[in-house]
């Protein structure tokens, strides 16, 4: 499902002509994030299903801010977050579940950070790019070797 909804917004021209923030990470930088955000996004769905997946990412204000999402494109990726979710035949219930969670987020989805969790994001050295603080991905490649 996750994956029919991720193919859909890199698609829908409402989303990606929204702004030149939007263009660009729908034409040139999606191309190597694609995969862990599909990652990230199925987590996110399942926890906010009610599924046993923990989501531990960026809150969804702090992963977005510097795309400058509109309500109206938010409305849209909702538009085809519902589409998804049809086309999967979720039920009911967590899909209630999932647009509840979805569009609480609304608010913030095109905000600044919250001051106190991009201080403390950007005091802590994360790459801008991953998320990630360095030498995370050192660490855990030694972790596996």
């Amino acid at each position: 499902m996750i994956d029919n909804f991720s193919d859909r917004l890199v698609k829908n021209p409402k989303i990606v002509n929204a702004n030149p923030e939007l263009r660009e990470w729908h034409t040139v930088t999606y191309h190597t994030r694609m995969p862990g955000l599909k990652w990230g996004r199925t987590l996110w769905v399942a926890m906010k299903a009610g599924g046993p997946f923990q989501y531990t990412g960026l809150e969804m204000r702090d992963a977005h801010w510097d795309l400058k999402i509109s309500p109206e494109v938010f409305d849209e990726v909702t538009q085809e977050l519902i589409n998804a979710m049809d086309d999967f035949k979720v039920p009911e219930r967590e899909k209630a579940e999932v647009l509840a969670a979805f569009g609480a987020e609304k608010v913030t989805a095109g905000s600044q950070p919250g001051a106190v969790n991009w201080r403390r994001w950007r005091r802590a050295g994360r790459d801008p790019d991953t998320g990630l603080n360095p030498g995370t991905a050192e660490r855990a490649a030694k972790m596996v070797t």
